[in-house]
Order: C-alpha cells, then sequence, then structure tokens
C-alpha cells in the first residue's frame, strides 16, 4: 500500500489522464442512460379476454373462463391466475413469478391457449391483451370537434397509428371511442314474409355473395395466369342489386325489401373529451426502452399529425408518464448540485483552506460519472430509485475524501512536506475508512436474496450506492493523496472560520463525556427509555407502498348499480365532467362510459372512468390533494354512486403489484353465487362500522337485471322453427345482426341486419315478435319460448380456480392498524363449510415487503458485525459500535413522526441505508481510541481524547450527508415527494447517531470493560 502510494504521489499526470478518461465515459454514459420511472417493473402479466356475444356471465365462467383457466394454471411459473367473466367477455389474467420475461410469458400463454381451440364455443375467439403491466403505457390523448367520427377514427386509427408504430420503442397503439362505418340494411318484415324468407335467410344470402375463390392456373407461353373469381361486395350499390330467391323460386332485388344506407356500427360505451364525443389512444412503450424518449417521439408525431386533422378539431394530452419523471430528474438534480455546493460549504468552514475543499469536492462528479457508467453497463436505468442513489450518494462518497482529507491535514500541521503528510496520513486512516464503507456495502449484501416488490424497488438502490461508495473509496485512496501530496507546503497554521465552534464544541464535548463516563449506567438506562418511546411511534403512521405524488392528473372511477342504462350513466358522466371544467386548474377532462371491443377492460356500463389532467404546477393555485378534495365535495351531491379516487400511475402501480385497482380489499372465497352475495353483504356492514373506511364497493350488492328467452325444443319442433332462426330474429331487432363483413383497403365495415318495426318492442310486445317458421308461416315468439325477467350477478370473479368476491374500500389512517381491527371483527363472523375471508388488495404486498424488510434488516446487521469482527478481531466491540443501528433508526422514526411522513418504500430505502452508514463514527472513534490504549493511555482518557480528535472528521462526514439531503427534505420542487422521506429518515437517522457515537458508545465501551 505504501510503495503504491508513492509510486502514485511521483506521478500526478498519470492520474489527470485517468480523470480526463473518467469524464470523457461518464458524459457519453450520461447520454445514452434511458430513463423510466421506475426500475424494470415489466412484470410478466398477460390478459386472455375473449368475447362470446350474449352469452351471460355464469356462461361465460363455464364454457369459456374454467377451460382457459385450467390450462393457464398447469404452465411453469404460474404465480396467480385471476379470472372475470361478465356478459359477453371473459378476461383471464395470468401472472408468472420471478425469473420468467415478459417475452418468455406471451410465448408460454400462446403456446397453452392453442389446446383451447377445441374446447371453446363457436365464435369464441381468445386473443392476448395487455402483455406486462398498465405501467407500460405512457401517453393517452384524446380528439375530439369533428362532426365526422368515423373518417376521424379512421385518420387516427390507420395514419397516425402507423406513424406511431414506426417510432422506436413504441410497442402498440390502442384507439378507441369515435364511430366505425357500417352498411345498415334495414328489412321490412312484411316485405319479407311475402317472399316466404326469414331474416336468417338473408343472413346467408349475404354471407354466401361475399366471397372470392381461386378457381385455379391458365399457362400460355411462358407465362402463368390465376383464375380468381371475385364475388366480394364492396360499395352500397353492390348490396342494392344482390337479389334475393324467393320461396317459390322467383328472383328479388334486395331493395325490394329493405332499404340499404350507410351508418355507424352500435357500440355500448361512451368515449368524450371535455364533453364532446372523441376519439382516444393510449401509446404503450416496449420493456426497457425510455419513457422520456418515446414519448418526445410520440409528441413531435402527434405535433406534425395536427395538419390533418379537419377543420376545428382539437386534440388533447390527458396523460402522460414522462412528465412525472422529467419533473422528478429535474427537481432530483437540482437538489443534487444544491446539496453538493453545501456540503463543499461545510467542508470549507471546518478545514479553512480552499484547495483540500476543492479535492474533495472534485470526488463528488468524478465518482458518480464512474457510477454511471457502471449502471450502463450492468443495464441499469436513470429513474427516481437510481436518483435517490444517486441523490445520497453525493453526501456519503465524500467521507472517504474528508476521513482521508483531514488526517493528511492534521499531519500537515505537525509540520510534514505534503509528499510525506499524504502518505503517511493515507496509509494511517485506510483500514477504519476501509471498514467503514465496506459496513454501508456490506448492508445492501441481502438484498441479493429479495425477490418480492421490495427487492424490485431496493435491489438497483442499493447496487447503486455500493458502486458509488466504492468508487469513492478508490478515489479517495488514489486521487485524493496524489493532489493532496502535490500541494504546496503550508506555511502558517490554518484557521478555519469555523474553527472557533469547533474549539467550543470540543470543550462542551468533554465536559459532557467525562460526566456521562462517570455514570454510564444512567446514560444508558436513559438512553433504552427514549428508544422504546420512538418505536412506538412507528405504529402512529400511515403506510403505503410508494409516497403520494402529485402527479398533475386524477382519475375518478364511478360506479353505478348493475343495471344501470349507457344513456343514464352518460348523464351522470356529464355532469360529473361538467364540475370538473369549471375548476380553473383544470386543462382537459377525458371521460370512458363501458368498454370497448377490444382491449383489457371490460368494466359494464354502470361503471366509468374520468381522468382530469391538471395544468402545470407553475400555472395552478392547488395542490393535486386540494382539488381531490374539492372534487369529493361536489360528488357527494350524487346519492348512489360510488366514487374511487386516484392519481394514475399511483393507480397503475396498486393493479400491478397487487392485481386490484385499490389499496384495499377484503376477499370472500366459495363457490355459491348466493352464499357469495350474501357472505359479501355481511362483511360490506362489518367495514361500514369502521369511520376509517370509506367508499366500500361491492360488487355483488345489486343483480343486473335481464331478459331470458328461454326456448321449448319440442314447440320449436312442432311448429318448424330453427334456433338461429330466433336468435337472428332477436339480434335484428335489438342490436343488429352482423351478416358479412366489407374489406375495403384497411377499413372493415359491417354489414348489419335490422328489422324496421312501425313500433319498438318492451317486454310486453317481446311476446309477440313474430318468428318465421319452416312453412314460411310467421307465430309469435311466446308460441315456442318463455319469456321472464331474472337477476343474475354483473360479473363472476375467480383466482386460482376459486370463486370470489372482492370488496375495495379507501382507508384513512393506519394501514395495518385498519386491518388487524378488521380481521378481529371478520373472525366473529359466522362462515359456511368451504368459504373463508381474507384481506386482500396492496395490503398482502405491504405486509409481505414488511417481512422480507425485516429480513434485509437482520442481514445487514449480521454482515456489517462480520466486517467490524474482522476490524477489531473481537466478538464485544462490534456489538458495542451496532448499538448506533436501532439509535438511528430511533431518529428516522422520529424526523418521519414529526414531518408527518408515513412509511413507504422511500422511507425502507433509507433505514437500510442507515443500517450501514451509522456505524461509521463509532467505527473511527473507537479505532482512534484503540490505537492509544495500546500506547498505555487510560481507557477514559483514551475514549476523550479520541472524541476531541475525531470530533472534526466524524463532524464533517455527518454534514455533508446530512447537508446533502436538506434541499430533498425539504420537497420543494416538483416530483420531490417521492424522495423526500428517504432524505428525513437519513438526516435523523444520522443526527442521533451522531450523538450516540459520542456520548453512548463510549459509556457502553467503559460499562462493558468494568463489568
Amino acid at each position: 500500500m505504501r510503495g503504491f502510494l508513492r509510486w502514485l504521489i511521483d506521478r500526478p499526470p498519470l492520474m489527470l489522464l485517468l480523470v480526463a478518461s473518467i469524464v470523457f465515459a461518464g458524459v457519453y454514459a450520461l447520454w445514452h442512460l434511458p430513463v423510466d420511472l421506475f426500475p424494470n417493473l415489466d412484470l410478466p402479466v398477460v390478459n386472455i379476454v375473449t368475447h362470446y356475444p350474449g352469452a351471460a356471465p355464469e356462461d361465460m365462467e363455464l364454457l369459456v373462463t374454467r377451460p382457459i383457466e385450467d390450462e393457464m394454471r398447469g404452465l411453469p411459473g404460474v404465480k396467480r391466475v385471476a379470472s372475470v367473466s361478465v356478459q359477453g367477455i371473459s378476461k383471464v389474467t395470468v401472472e408468472f413469478g420471478p425469473g420468467i420475461s415478459v417475452r418468455e410469458a406471451r410465448e408460454l400463454v400462446q403456446a397453452r391457449l392453442a389446446r383451447t381451440a377445441g374446447l371453446l364455443p363457436r365464435g369464441a375467439v381468445p386473443r392476448l391483451e395487455n402483455i406486462g403491466t398498465t405501467l407500460q403505457e405512457v401517453l393517452g390523448y384524446v380528439v375530439y370537434g369533428s362532426k365526422d367520427l368515423v373518417e376521424l377514427r379512421n385518420l387516427i386509427r390507420f395514419t397516425l397509428t402507423n406513424r406511431l408504430m414506426g417510432i422506436p420503442g413504441v410497442s402498440s397503439v390502442e384507439v378507441f371511442g369515435g364511430d366505425r362505418r357500417a352498411f345498415i340494411i334495414r328489412v321490412r318484415p312484411e316485405a319479407l314474409a311475402r317472399l316466404g324468407l326469414g331474416i336468417s335467410d338473408l343472413e346467408l344470402a349475404l354471407r354466401r355473395h361475399n366471397a372470392s375463390e381461386v378457381a385455379g392456373f391458365l399457362t400460355r407461353g411462358g407465362r402463368e395466369y390465376v383464375i380468381r373469381g371475385d364475388a366480394r361486395l364492396q360499395t352500397i350499390e353492390d348490396l342494392k342489386n344482390l337479389y334475393l330467391k324467393s320461396a317459390d323460386g322467383e328472383a328479388v332485388p334486395l331493395s325490394a325489401v329493405a332499404e340499404v344506407f350507410e351508418g355507424v356500427a352500435p357500440k355500448h360505451y361512451e368515449v368524450r373529451g371535455d364533453g364532446q364525443p372523441a376519439v382516444a389512444f393510449y401509446v404503450r412503450k416496449q420493456p426497457g426502452a425510455s419513457s422520456i424518449e418515446v414519448a418526445r417521439a410520440v409528441e413531435n408525431a402527434v405535433e406534425e399529425f395536427k395538419a390533418l386533422l379537419p377543420p376545428g378539431t382539437k386534440i388533447k394530452k390527458f396523460y402522460d408518464q414522462s412528465e412525472i419523471i422529467k419533473e422528478a430528474r429535474e427537481t432530483i438534480s437540482s437538489d443534487l448540485l444544491l446539496g453538493a455546493a453545501l456540503a463543499v460549504t461545510v467542508l470549507y468552514l471546518f478545514i479553512g483552506t480552499m484547495r483540500p475543499t476543492l479535492i474533495v469536492a472534485a470526488t463528488i462528479p468524478l465518482t458518480l460519472l464512474v457510477t454511471l457508467v457502471l449502471m450502463k453497463i450492468l443495464g441499469l436505468s436513470l429513474n427516481v430509485i437510481t436518483f435517490s442513489a444517486l441523490t445520497l450518494a453525493v453526501g456519503m462518497i465524500v467521507d472517504d475524501a474528508i476521513v482521508v482529507t483531514e488526517n493528511v491535514s492534521r499531519h500537515l500541521e505537525m509540520g510534514k512536506a505534503s509528499p510525506e503528510a499524504a502518505l503517511a496520513g493515507t496509509v494511517e486512516i485506510t483500514p477504519p475508512d476501509a471498514a467503514g464503507t465496506f459496513t454501508t456495502v456490506a448492508a445492501f449484501l441481502p438484498l441479493a436474496l429479495v425477490t418480492g416488490i421490495a427487492g424490485l424497488f431496493l435491489r438497483p438502490f442499493g447496487l447503486v450506492v455500493s458502486l458509488a461508495l466504492l468508487v469513492s473509496l478508490i478515489l479517495s485512496l488514489s486521487l485524493v493523496p496524489v493532489l493532496l501530496g502535490n500541494m504546496p507546503p503550508v506555511r502558517e497554521p490554518l484557521r478555519p472560520p469555523a474553527g472557533r465552534l469547533l474549539t467550543g464544541l470540543r470543550g462542551l464535548l468533554s465536559r459532557v463525556l467525562s460526566y456521562s463516563l462517570d455514570h454510564p449506567r444512567k446514560v444508558i438506562v436513559l438512553s433504552m427509555g427514549g428508544l422504546t418511546l420512538a418505536g412506538l411511534s412507528v405504529f402512529l403512521g400511515s403506510a403505503k407502498l410508494l409516497p403520494p405524488v402529485d402527479e398533475g392528473a386524477i382519475l375518478v372511477e364511478y360506479i353505478m348499480p348493475p343495471g344501470t342504462s349507457l344513456r343514464e350513466s352518460n348523464r351522470i358522466g356529464e355532469e360529473l365532467v361538467r364540475l370538473a371544467m369549471t375548476d380553473p386548474d383544470v386543462a382537459c377532462v377525458y371521460r370512458r362510459t363501458g368498454s370497448p371491443e377490444v382491449g383489457y377492460q371490460i368494466e359494464g356500463v354502470n361503471r366509468g372512468e374520468i381522468m382530469i389532467k391538471l395544468k402545470p404546477k407553475g400555472e395552478r393555485y392547488r395542490g393535486v390533494e386540494e382539488i381531490m378534495a374539492d372534487l369529493k365535495r361536489a360528488y357527494a351531491r350524487f346519492p348512489g354512486v360510488v366514487f374511487l379516487y386516484h392519481q394514475p400511475t399511483q393507480e397503475k402501480m396498486d393493479e400491478s403489484l397487487s392485481g386490484l385497482p385499490a389499496l384495499f380489499g377484503v376477499t370472500v372465497y366459495g363457490e355459491d353465487l348466493d352464499t357469495l352475495a350474501y357472505l359479501a353483504g355481511k362483511v360490506e356492514e362489518i367495514m361500514d362500522e369502521d369511520p376509517a373506511i370509506t367508499n366500500v364497493v361491492n360488487p355483488l350488492k345489486t343483480r343486473r337485471p335481464q331478459i331470458v328467452v328461454r326456448l321449448r325444443y319440442p314447440d320449436l319442433a312442432r311448429f318448424g322453427v330453427s334456433l338461429e332462426e330466433v336468435f337472428s330474429t332477436l339480434r335484428a331487432t335489438f342490436g343488429g345482426l352482423e351478416a358479412t363483413r366489407i374489406v375495403r383497403q384497411r377499413e372493415e365495415i359491417d354489414v348489419l341486419l335490422e328489422f324496421d318495426w312501425p313500433e319498438a318492442f318492451g317486454l310486453k310486445r317481446l311476446a309477440l315478435l313474430p318468428i318465421r317458421t319452416a312453412k314460411g308461416e310467421l307465430v309469435p315468439l311466446r308460441k315456442v319460448a318463455d319469456i321472464r325477467v331474472e337477476y343474475l350477478p354483473g360479473e363472476i370473479t375467480r383466482l386460482n380456480g376459486e370463486r370470489e368476491v372482492t370488496l375495495l374500500a379507501e382507508v384513512e389512517g393506519n394501514l395495518f392498524k385498519v386491518a388487524s381491527s378488521l380481521k378481529r371483527r371478520l373472525a366473529a363472523l359466522s362462515l359456511p363449510r368451504g368459504y373463508r375471508v381474507e384481506v386482500t388488495g396492496q395490503y398482502k404486498v405491504l405486509k409481505r415487503s414488511l417481512w422480507e424488510m425485516m429480513f434485509i434488516l437482520s442481514g445487514a446487521i449480521i454482515f456489517v458485525y462480520l466486517i467490524l469482527f474482522a476490524e477489531f478481531k473481537s466478538w464485544k466491540r462490534p456489538l458495542v459500535i451496532l448499538t448506533t443501528a436501532p439509535f438511528s433508526l430511533v431518529g428516522a422514526i422520529l424526523a418521519l413522526w414529526i414531518t408527518r411522513q408515513g412509511l413507504n418504500i422511500s422511507v425502507a430505502m433509507g433505514v437500510l441505508t442507515l443500517i450501514g452508514i451509522c456505524v461509521n463514527n463509532a467505527i473511527v472513534l473507537l479505532d482512534f481510541a484503540e490505537q492509544k490504549i495500546r500506547e498505555g493511555m487510560d481507557r477514559k482518557e483514551a475514549l476523550i481524547e479520541a472524541a476531541q480528535t475525531r470530533l472534526r472528521p466524524i463532524l464533517l462526514t455527518s454534514l455533508t450527508t446530512i447537508f446533502a439531503l436538506i434541499p430533498t427534505a425539504l420537497g420543494l420542487g416538483a416530483g420531490a415527494e417521492y424522495f423526500r422521506g428517504f432524505a428525513i429518515a437519513v438526516i435523523g437517522g444520522l443526527v442521533t447517531a451522531t450523538l450516540v457515537s459520542f456520548i453512548l458508545v463510549p459509556c457502553i465501551e467503559v460499562f462493558g470493560s468494568t463489568s
């Protein structure tokens, strides 16, 4: 070590060349690192959506959902299989565990899905939707103002989508809303009956005529011609000129029995932008793509596309994930620079000369640049987690350089020449300096064994901090002594600006420590009492996976009783939008009621979502919490409507990590739907008794009314009526019967058959609906079927092959306390055999993450102890040093309680960091005291001497870290909420750890030796 250092000190140009290389490589890495919101959270989740129009939820469950579920549950690596069956739609969600990539998950599901081809009903074709999590949705736009919603939808679907799909990093573009072109054939039933034809005959004729076929090949000389027969329908005129064959063989044009015109296909959902009919689209990115780069390219493409829009058309952005990332990046970058400036200022105040200060300051950018290079090599991205790590690193990476610089400065003050002082000071301080760094790195080693959600967030954090610390250690033991060793000699004693303060602190510390060492038992007892009281405050705060953040957008879900019509749901939705748009801080409002035919949403028309895009923070008067509170007050006037309030990205995180779009839920498992509905009602009553639980949503509380037409087979045979004729007649009467589909260029046009009845059919007239028999006669529907109204569940949900119903709710206050109280009351519920109740939602994720954190902290303490044992060759002294760990946690908890910060992943990162850094001060102190004891000094005197001598480096290392984090702890910038809890926890923990290192650790050392 000594020989290598001397060799480096004698060759400063070599070190300058290395610095230049670091700068070049670091800047390159900074430009090319992907930027994202979170680390790689592309969880392998696949949705299988199957449409089977007309099937009731129970039929969808039996015929579609269960066969798909049974196949998926046998896949290797499957963690969870959940399903929802609603009217005509089934969605099966397959979630894989760690070790399966998104691409592998898709391939596994596709391969197994092929085996269901013969098991599903005819016409039920499953497809894969929403590969990965909804966090891949980076942008959402709404387009409105055009009178022709068909052309507007086609323009976006074909022209804009093609442009967006050509952008690197874009995975898919989902377009919904607007209208689809359709050719409507409005049939006069009496005219069709005169021909002796039924609606099914007309449907069959249209399908047969819309065909093409390759007949063969014709060879002439050296050329070959394909002979193709083409009878495909193309235009309205083609349909009008189509001839039907009556029952007696007469050819009759279609126009003789029906009116043919161009219209729009019926849809059972609604999309609005600022209250007007609209087309909306979401852009999803590929896993690993940079959200900011994708968003920037999409915005440029949309800006160019605006020139193609019809006059008066507006296009507005209602969701932009990149805004949160950019705000967080800008905030943390400014906090990082300000924190670095504060740390350097503190350094100058205590050292007193500019050159050593600048040398230490130079290690900050150099360490960060090398860390960025290593992140690029390891495939990491810049996100809120790694940004937090780099922010902490600003205060910590100077610790090694400070310790070396302070020790070299002490040797310079002893009169040594610069090269000798640099060499002697560095060699002397290397063991405790390295031990302090290794203990911090060791605290993150258990993260390699964690596979849950905590691991997804904490592993990148621990890796980046560890890399930065190891780089800073190398630079402090190489670059710093080289620069210090080539400084001009000090000609007069140093008089730092904070010298007088330092002298006063030394005197105060000497008196306090002398008294404490004379009464060590009293100090230890008082400290333990404070530890116990502070520990109780953990249970007073709230807990969430992520801290609440002002995303600049609000997502409101509104739920009305099942059976509510689309017209009524639209009326309520428009009122809600109107109230939102009166807020001066609102920029755009997007609303969706019901679910489009494509996509992974399968909500009924009784449910909708409103996305409220707020103005930029600099242009509005209130924060998102205040705006949300005002919305809650305004929407409280709508009785019977349940509202759930989220922020978009937070809701996506909740749904991705827990499978539920809410933080809290209670799930009842069992087989019988009636029993499940009864138990769900009882659970809802219990939840309503707790004032901390609000907005309870019980999916089975109200059943959906259905008119069931039950055919009687003997009567069908007696009258000669086919099933197809009955079903086709019903569809042509009430929804439009799709006879065939015309493909024109890229557009698919439905050909729909509708009956032109003189008056609408209600429930009573439905029984008189005429049905054609095989003889061409008409019989009323009541002759062949029973018609009754039934009330069925709106949806049937299953989890891992078992029926369940989940009641969603919002929780105010401490989540674990509310859950514990609720569990006690649910335990008193009398459950039939085979039924059980569980508290679910993100609560389960938080609970599992808490146990994982306990495992991580335990492992970190063990690793730190082993390193300290190797350093001090003693089993007792590491235990003395580790007493700083619980007291640093006390400081963190108190700081969080004072600032009203809840527990979340950001705080967990701060707590884990404290385990590693809180022992560093005690290491430096006891290492110096041990040297003095070996020289023959009394233990108490040695501890007092060590405290006075090491006061400056300990204060410097603690204060530089604290001051570097102060801008982040204040949380003044946009996006700062992600990091504020982390910074507050570290600052609070460092304050108490410093006091404990100076007072409690020496007392325990003395008490242990006398015992």
